[in-house]
């Protein structure tokens, strides 16, 4: 693919960044759109959305550096380096929701209200995010002999010269689906803190399937039975649907959202 957008002497600029930037802009931007969209206040948008795109970054980042510990042991500055490629989603959701959960309670707000609102630009960013996993390599698939499997030339991080599975692209297709679910789906949501049981259920179980495809390293459970994500993804999805139906049914029970 191609790693580096823009090359100018000393100055680099990976495409894996430019992205992983892009995605921020847009799902920070759509949940400015939707804060404002609702006549809510604008300066408390930008502080959630600012202390928990911080804490995304640190927490996905942790978490990948962690799962590729010998690498970064021998390499450790490397690990500050995201702009590279190398965020693990749910280090930067369980980052994400730890900086949400501590504003909102410190300035006692509604946290499915202000949470419901972030699902859908959440999805959105994930998206646009994957083109740059596309593009630097990671996240990359198993081979394949499949007529749409990619081949990397000069990826410093996928296999080269192989056919491998795009599960970039699967990801890429599964998050904007829900994106758009979720977009369409606000107006119509039936109780506060549906459209997050929604996009939890959603990722949980799209993740695990796609997660069948992935051919990079990423750490293993049960004997290599499933990795790391997978199994997070089907916990999640096992206590969201539950908890999905319990607070829907309480929602028609007192008569309204």
């Amino acid at each position: 693919m191609h790693p580096y957008l823009l090359k100018i002497g000393h100055f680099t600029l990976y495409t894996y960044g430019f992205f992983i930037a892009l995605a921020f802009v847009l799902g920070f931007g759509l949940y400015l759109y939707e804060v404002k969209r609702r006549g809510l206040d604008f300066d408390t948008g930008v502080d959630i959305g600012f202390w928990a795109l911080l804490s995304a970054i640190l927490g996905s980042r942790l978490i990948y550096v962690a799962v590729n510990y010998d690498y970064y042991i021998a390499h450790p500055l490397r690990g500050l380096m995201i702009w590279e490629g190398g965020l693990v989603w749910y280090g930067a959701f369980l980052g994400g929701l730890i900086a949400t959960v501590w504003y909102l309670r410190a300035k006692k707000l509604d946290w499915w209200l202000w949470a419901d609102m972030g699902a859908a630009p959440l999805a959105l960013a994930q998206a646009v995010g994957r083109v740059g996993c596309l593009m630097a390599g990671c996240c990359y698939g198993k081979e394949t002999d499949l007529p749409w499997g990619i081949v990397f030339t000069k990826s410093t991080i996928a296999p080269n010269g192989v056919a491998l599975h795009p599960t970039q692209i699967y990801h890429m297709l599964f998050n904007f689906a829900i994106f758009l679910f979720l977009f369409f789906r606000r107006e119509r949501a039936a109780f506060k803190g549906e459209l997050v049981f929604l996009y939890v259920i959603l990722y949980g179980s799209t993740r695990s399937i796609v997660e069948i495809f992935r051919g990079d390293p990423r750490g293993f459970v049960l004997d290599g039975m499933l990795s790391t994500s997978q199994l997070i993804g089907l916990v999640t999805v096992a206590a969201a649907v539950p908890l999905y139906f319990y607070f829907k049914a309480k929602n028609a029970a007192g008569g309204g959202k």
